[in-house]
């Protein structure tokens, strides 16, 4: 089985779990086999500094490494939508250290993502409309 993991800093086993999906700046792939961690690799994301569409192609970068599962803080709604149509099981864990996740997520312990992100993503902008309901930066 490949896992994805949205990381916060440089990747690897030892770095956290990113609380958002789609800009985090590394993904840390996983092989497990019975069980175990076999592999591990870091890729990093572009959509980390897109100006739009990060999530989207921090998705299909996900779909493309052949990752079976996403684990993250928060996926968003585009993200989601890519990843369901790649056939990706996609889970929510706090930021906790890598090897904590991959442990949760065997043991059954990681709640299914919902596509609904969290505060702050997408920068807080055009979620409310104008009408001063976004909880934008300002």
């Amino acid at each position: 089985m490949r896992i994805c993991l949205a990381t916060s800093g440089a990747g690897g086993i030892k770095d956290y779990v990113s609380p958002q999906f789609g800009r985090c700046p590394t993904f840390t792939i996983v092989d497990i086999e019975e069980g175990n961690i076999r592999n591990v690799n870091v890729i990093q994301n572009p959509g980390a500094v897109a100006g739009s569409g990060a999530g989207i192609q921090a998705a299909q970068i996900v779909v493309n490494s052949g990752c079976q599962v996403v684990i993250a803080g928060a996926i968003g709604p585009n993200s989601y939508q890519v990843l369901m149509m790649g056939r990706v099981d996609m889970r929510e864990c706090p930021p906790v250290p890598v090897e904590e996740a991959i442990r949760a997520f065997l043991d059954g312990k990681l709640r299914p993502a919902t596509g609904m992100g969290g505060p702050g993503m997408g920068r807080g902008m055009g979620r409310g409309r104008g009408r001063g309901w976004g909880g934008g930066p300002y």
